[in-house]
């Protein structure tokens, strides 16, 4: 293997240890975000180092045809190594204010479309729904003036009417006693 080819792997390894731990440092400002329970905790640790050794696998194949040998393991230590002595509180910082403006905008693109889309739909739903109580209840005024109007306008008819109902009432009373007397009871017979 060639001295260039050497100094690549190494040079990919280094950039693979600073990934991993950007990475590292990634997975555990999230997973303190989260609160998630521990044995999914230890399923998402586990993940990450298996994506970790994939990633620094694949690199090792496109690199030097997936050649392993003692430099490429120190070169990812001390790639990590340089991450989290230079660059870790740095990324820690950067990534929470990413996170942080990531949250302000999600808040306010929800108040934006709370403003311009929810707000006006639920104001124009509930004047509709003003307008139509509101024709609800004058078409009830008018229907309870007819029936009054009605009423007064067919009073003395009501009169003549009931007057007419009891002297009905009184000639079928006579038809039922008279219905009775052609079917007498069992306990007559008897």
């Amino acid at each position: 293997m060639s001295i260039g080819v050497q100094l690549q792997t190494v040079l990919a390894m280094l950039t693979c240890g600073a990934l991993m731990g950007m990475g590292f440092d990634t997975y555990h400002v999230f997973k303190g975000k989260s609160r998630l329970p521990g044995w999914i905790v230890f399923i998402c640790d586990l993940l990450f180092w298996l994506g970790s050794m994939a990633l620094v696998f694949l690199i090792l194949v496109k690199v030097n045809d997936g050649f392993i040998r003692f430099p490429i393991f120190f070169g990812v230590i001390i790639g990590a190594w340089l991450y989290f002595v230079v660059g870790s509180k740095k990324y820690i910082h950067f990534l929470h204010r990413v996170i942080e403006f990531s949250q302000w905008l999600y808040r306010t693109i929800l108040l934006v479309i709370d403003t311009l889309l929810v707000r006006p739909i639920l104001f124009f739903y509930r004047a509709i729904l003003m307008l139509l109580a509101f024709l609800y209840s004058v078409l009830l005024w008018i229907m309870g003036f007819v029936w009054k109007l009605t009423r007064f306008v067919t009073s003395p008819f009501a009169r003549w009417g009931q007057h007419l109902g009891k002297k009905m009432l009184g000639q079928t009373k006579g038809f039922w006693k008279n219905w009775k007397n052609w079917f007498p009871s069992k306990r007559k017979r008897e």
